[in-house]
């Protein structure tokens, strides 16, 4: 049986010499209103692997980034840059956001574009939608993989996070959006996106 430490010295080792990614193509809300990801570029071709042009819309999500201040708390793309978390909430709000359901449950999908796509992957939740309140989400649906890396390629998986009890979204322009954000924990990355913004029916 090879050890999780070995595994894991090739894992990087791949991730050193291919470039890979995962990014949230859509949040579908209990109100069937549809949204996409904070940074996403909805020109991106899906039916790929390489850096260009498939991966230029994904977030890299790295804490040592954001306690820099390089990124603020949902990362960067290579397309976009920074990702703006007042300016993303904002366009949201105007847009329409997709709610939770009942049970306070976010369902999101997830687009593997290769390896370090993979899961498992890690949500949290913003009840004032800025990223300061991050509080964990209990992840029911999760992203397949190991360490951040799995054999998919540009392929979608579906990924269900749920909010503490009682959650009361009161962020954003209309006082009734969240900030989701997930990621995996790939040594490349960690990749991912945040949602952006949730309207409250979770009580």
């Amino acid at each position: 049986m090879l050890s999780s430490t070995f595994i894991l010295t090739i894992l990087v080792s791949l991730a050193s010499k291919a470039y890979a990614h995962g990014t949230m193509t859509g949040i579908t809300g209990a109100n069937g209103i549809q949204a996409i990801g904070m940074g996403i570029d909805t020109s991106t071709p899906r039916d790929g692997s390489g850096a260009r042009p498939f991966q230029q819309d994904t977030s890299v999500i790295r804490d040592r980034e954001i306690a820099s201040g390089r990124t603020g708390v949902c990362g960067r793309t290579a397309i976009g840059g920074n990702n703006d978390v007042a300016a993303g909430v904002a366009a949201a709000s105007s847009a329409g956001l997709p709610s939770m359901a009942e049970d306070g449950t976010v369902t999101m999908t997830i687009h593997q574009i290769n390896q370090d796509g993979g899961g498992p992957y890690a949500c949290d939740i913003s009840a004032d939608a800025t990223g300061a309140d991050f509080q964990p989400m209990t992840v029911t649906t999760n992203v397949p993989g190991f360490l951040g890396f799995s054999a998919a390629t540009a392929q979608d998986f579906p990924l269900v996070a749920q909010a503490p009890a009682g959650m009361a979204c009161t962020g954003g322009p209309n006082g009734d959006a969240c900030l989701v954000r997930c990621r995996n924990n790939t040594p490349a990355g960690p990749f991912g996106s945040c949602a952006t913004g949730m309207s409250n029916l979770h009580v």
